[in-house]
């Protein structure tokens, strides 16, 4: 019992789950002295002027003697005695007392966050988590697994990810709803440009001299130059080719989170750590929404009475 109310101070245990052991070790018929002893030492406490610590032989000195081989009548007596004394104390420092029935919670302050109306979130806030931001998390997270500080290359290196993967991300998402090209059937580039159009007879004869790159070119002497970068017109007119022989582009919608989860469903590698990967589909799920028939019907009501209010407010000009 005495180890528990250790356990209860140190704050190892929680207030009830010290209560279920103490019904444990206490029969029924004496449940109200683990009350009165609570109260009691509240009470002494509360009459000294200065806080009390309890002598270890008088109270924690016995604890591991109580603990092996006792049975609960003699736990009850053992905490009754205690009470006793307890009680004999209070009485000869302050006179006769009456003990009240209280919620020790409510004498315990109440905790409240200075500034926290004025903290910042990036969720909130719609905007990345800057290198201060990134380097807090990081020190909660070296703390909670015991280490004592972070390095600022580490932020660094972990900054330069967080805008790789977002990059990644996007221009998956980008090249799932528009046209694009390839630059050296590698890197994506020209995303929202039109496709080629199928039916015409010279769409695929044209050369696209932007999806290739070369650096150098060799000379007849057999050294290497540098390559000639196209003119001004001469990029116009391939522009103003391509875009006859192309299809229109229709105009798209403003990307949603129906973009993002199909995304990282056809492409689960645009995330490789499996629990981030997890977690970002949840949250994809979650956001998710598309309006009912119930929902439809209420915004044509919606728009036939502003049209209404509208004609009225014009007849009566």
């Amino acid at each position: 019992y005495l180890q528990n109310l250790k356990s209860w101070f140190k704050q190892k245990i929680t207030k009830e789950e010290f209560d279920i052991e103490a019904r444990k070790l206490i029969p029924e018929s004496s449940v109200n002295l683990h009350n009165e002893f609570l109260l009691a030492i509240i009470s002494r406490c509360q009459t000294l002027s200065s806080s009390l610590v309890p002598r270890e032989n008088s109270i924690t000195g016995k604890s591991s003697e109580l603990s092996k081989n006792s049975k609960p009548g003699e736990l009850a007596k053992h905490v009754k005695s205690k009470l006793n004394k307890l009680r004999r104390k209070s009485q000869a420092s302050k006179g006769p007392q009456r003990f009240l029935v209280a919620n020790p919670l409510s004498k315990f302050p109440l905790a409240s966050l200075k500034g926290a109306e004025d903290a910042e979130f990036a969720s909130r806030d719609m905007v990345l988590p800057d290198i201060t931001m990134v380097h807090g998390r990081m020190l909660v997270c070296a703390w909670e697994v015991g280490l004592e500080e972070v390095t600022d290359s580490s932020v660094k290196l972990v900054m330069q990810t967080v805008e790789n993967v977002l990059k990644n991300l996007l221009s998956l998402i980008l090249s799932q709803r528009n046209g694009y090209k390839l630059r050296e059937k590698k890197m994506r580039f020209a995303m929202g440009s039109s496709t080629k159009n199928p039916y015409q007879r010279q769409s695929y004869i044209k050369h696209d001299s932007r999806t290739e790159s070369e650096a150098t070119t060799i000379t007849s002497n057999g050294s290497h130059v540098p390559c000639l970068k196209h003119t001004t017109e001469l990029g116009e007119e391939e522009g103003v080719y391509q875009l006859a022989l192309s299809q229109p582009v229709p105009p798209n919608p403003p990307v949603s989170m129906f973009d993002l989860f199909h995304a990282l469903q056809s492409h689960p590698s645009v995330l490789p750590s499996h629990p981030v990967y997890e977690a970002a589909v949840q949250r994809a799920i979650h956001q998710l929404f598309h309006p009912s028939h119930e929902n439809i019907d209420q915004e044509m009501i919606h728009l036939q009475e502003q049209q209404l209010t509208h004609r009225l407010a014009t007849s009566n000009r």
